[in-house]
């Protein structure tokens, strides 16, 4: 799957291939990833310019064999996440964290990730400087020689504590952390030391630079794995034969190495610890011909950690051997090391080379599949699809939890044994709310919500209706906020108010475990009239309030996401009133992966957008937190809050499928207002209608749904739902 980056990135900008999952190939049993914890990659990311020749020397001018160069995605750490999402085909959650540039290549390279798996929650934009490249020199036996421009990776934070903290965020509930040495040894360092910290396996790359591996980070790593050019450098001595490699590793276990796991090329592997020589054999490449070593070294370290990430799991403590030195590398995943490495050296191009956990499982025994749990997928890669290389027949489940609304409890409270005339309190609502099958998340508004509540009684209610926290939601009250809004204030004391009021609902989100952290309204920000707002003083003052908020202490462990409105009765117009505005409102705070978008159905449609493309837009930079859904008829004077899918169920249904094929894992929360209607049973529809409409959404992907968008085929889209309508009725 080799593209050609400077091309291919305008193409996909325009389509929804741009978010589409990876095919994983397989009709393996579906298993949850939700619970699992993590496999985090901390590194670079680079597009890779593939020349085939050798290289040339010093003073030498080589004519390429191909006539063309060819462009994929590349960078140690970005080869190395894709290969553990492809390994682990959506068994657990693979995070990559790594700074993408400010360059057309960004696109792209966000989108193959993205279309792997990888979640780049924690990673980040340089503002200016380009995305890192490498010239890959690939030589007609398969070796590789590459020289790399760090370009965006050099762009880190500088400041240790700053460094510290984003690393702790970044490696939380991790059961690996991998690392290389293409970013800089600092934040490697600091990458370990959290790692380790929250009792992650660090495993340690020592490709990247040729300089020593400085002290303290051979001793902060469990593992370093070199390649036998690496091991020959780090340890200033030969490793041309068996005794000589041990004999390197052992000295690098002396200098503070706690174990090494050494690839030789064609001699296979090693492992050397205080107390343990292990050797591994190779495994045969497929076709016999060695094609392109490129990333055969990341798809072993891979396999390595997805596997050991497995023995993280308490369920599944059998393909490791536990020593007085702690865990080590067993033969059998050493066997499926070497077979993802084989895999990926029979194929050109970094990423296009890295292999699926079904091509591994091909290679080795039904035993070794059945210890390792090789025959596992999870649901979320139960999407893949015929049309994109997957199985047509892969069977999809929704994997999203859900919230409601908790506000549409009040209503016909005499269905809930309550008088006509009577209201419910904010637990009696929660009681309610619990009783609708499907639903595990509730949003509690702040301040109106939990003001004048004890944390201890909110706990205990939620755990008696058996629901989450989702969000909180911050609603500001009119005083002092209605003249003059909230972050837009002219009056300094009023931003700062709105600040405190932010940090106050991320104080409660931490006291309640809210698992989607804070979502910010700000309903008075905007105008009535025209000349009555200065507007580049209102977007500057909006701008450095939520910066403030989101940097503020008590926010600093969660997500804090803006839900714009187009308009209201309490501004006409708003300072923030589409779906590129916000996006421009995101990029200039400058939080990436902490502030992002909670978009909202009705909404989206009372500002003319498609939910689809603007839901598209926001996937695209990584930044949609969550959906607020319900339907609308848009008429003027009101908010509907209708049942979802019950007014545009095409337009809904292109949501969900949007949704679908990028993966998206965010908090799912209707927002309906159902005045006359059993707020309970209205709960129970909207859940079974996003359902059935993610099973549809699979059911066009898997028949081929991407070719028609591709090509912008309208007829052939409606004639793919006229078909699937016919077949499911018949």
């Amino acid at each position: 799957m080799v593209r050609s980056f400077v091309a291919a990135w305008a193409v996909t900008l325009l389509t929804l291939a741009l978010v589409l999952p990876a095919a994983l190939g397989t009709t393996e049993t579906c298993a949850t990833s939700s619970e699992r914890p993590s496999i985090v990659v901390v590194g670079s990311v680079n597009v890779d310019i593939i020349v085939a020749s050798r290289p040339p020397a010093l003073h030498e001018t080589v004519v390429a064999v191909d006539p063309r160069a060819r462009f994929a995605m590349g960078g140690k750490g970005a080869n190395q996440a894709v290969a553990a999402a492809r390994l682990v085909a959506g068994t657990r959650p693979v995070k990559f964290v790594g700074v993408f540039g400010n360059d057309a290549h960004a696109v792209e390279l966000e989108a193959e990730l993205r279309a792997n798996g990888v979640d780049l929650s924690n990673s980040e934009h340089a503002p200016d400087l380009p995305s890192g490249q490498g010239f890959v020199m690939l030589s007609p036996d398969g070796a590789a020689s590459s020289v790399v421009i760090p370009g965006a990776n050099i762009w880190w934070p500088t400041h240790e504590t700053e460094l510290a903290d984003r690393m702790a965020a970044a490696t939380r509930g991790a059961a690996v952390v991998m690392l290389q040495r293409e970013i800089p040894d600092a934040v490697t360092l600091a990458a370990a030391i959290a790692g380790r910290a929250q009792g992650a396996l660090v495993l340690l790359d020592a490709g990247g630079v040729d300089d020593p591996i400085p002290a303290k980070l051979l001793r902060a790593v469990d593992y370093v794995m070199p390649n036998e050019s690496e091991l020959a450098r780090q340890a200033e001595m030969p490793v041309d034969t068996d005794d000589l490699a041990f004999a390197a590793a052992e000295a690098l276990v002396t200098a503070g190495a706690a174990r090494v796991l050494a690839t030789l090329g064609a001699r296979g592997a090693l492992l050397v610890s205080k107390t343990t020589r292990a050797r591994f054999p190779v495994m045969g490449v497929p076709g016999g011909k060695v094609v392109d070593t490129t990333a055969a070294g990341d798809a072993f370290r891979a396999a390595v950690a997805v596997f050991l990430a497995q023995d993280r799991d308490d369920a599944a403590k059998k393909t490791r051997t536990e020593t007085n030195d702690g865990v080590l590398v067993s033969a059998r995943v050493a066997r499926a090391a070497a077979a993802a490495g084989a895999l990926a050296a029979s194929v050109v191009g970094a990423a296009p080379s890295l292999p699926s956990r079904a091509a591994v499982a091909s290679m080795l025994s039904p035993d070794d599949v059945q210890v390792l749990g090789l025959s596992e997928i999870a649901e979320a890669s139960c999407a893949a699809s015929g049309e994109f290389g997957g199985d047509a027949n892969a069977n999809q489940a929704c994997p999203l939890r859900f919230g409601s609304r908790l506000n549409s409890m009040r209503s016909l409270p005499e269905l809930f044994g309550k008088k006509e005339t009577e209201s419910l309190t904010i637990l009696e609502m929660v009681t309610r709310l619990g009783t609708a099958t499907g639903i595990d998340f509730v949003d509690f508004n702040y301040p109106q919500h939990l003001d004048g509540l004890d944390e201890r009684d909110v706990a205990a209610g939620l755990e008696k209706a058996s629901l989450q926290t989702g969000a909180v939601a911050v609603r500001f009250p009119d005083f002092p906020f209605r003249r003059g809004g909230g972050f837009t204030n002219p009056d300094p004391d009023v931003r700062e108010a709105a600040v405190r009021l932010v940090e106050s609902a991320c104080a409660w989100a931490t006291r309640l475990g809210a698992k989607h952290g804070v979502i910010i309204w700000p309903q008075f920000d905007g105008y009535d009239y025209h000349f009555q707002v200065n507007h580049t003083n209102v977007w500057r003052n909006s701008v450095a309030s939520i910066r403030d908020a989101v940097d503020a202490p008590a926010c600093s462990k969660h997500k804090v996401s803006f839900e714009f409105k187009p308009t209201d009765p309490s501004a006409r117009f708003s300072n923030v009133p589409s779906t590129h505005a916000a996006l421009a409102l995101v990029k200039e705070v400058r939080r990436p992966n902490r502030f992002g978008l909670t978009l909202d159905l009705g909404h989206l449609l009372a500002a003319g957008e498609n939910p689809a493309a603007s839901a598209a837009a926001v996937l695209r930079e990584g930044a949609l937190f969550g959906f607020h859904l319900g339907d609308a008829h848009v008429k003027p004077g009101g908010e509907d809050g209708l049942a979802f899918g019950s007014v545009h169920p095409v337009g809904a249904l292109e949501l969900v499928y949007t949704l679908l094929v990028a993966n998206w894992k965010g908090h799912a929360y209707f927002d309906t207002f159902p005045e006359a209607e059993d707020p309970t049973r209205e709960a129970e529809f909207n859940v079974r209608a996003f359902r059935r409409m993610w099973e549809k959404a699979g059911a066009l992907q898997r028949n081929g749904m991407g070719t028609f968008l591709n090509t912008h085929d309208a007829m052939g889209s409606l004639e793919l739902m006229e078909r699937l309508e016919d077949e499911h009725s018949a």
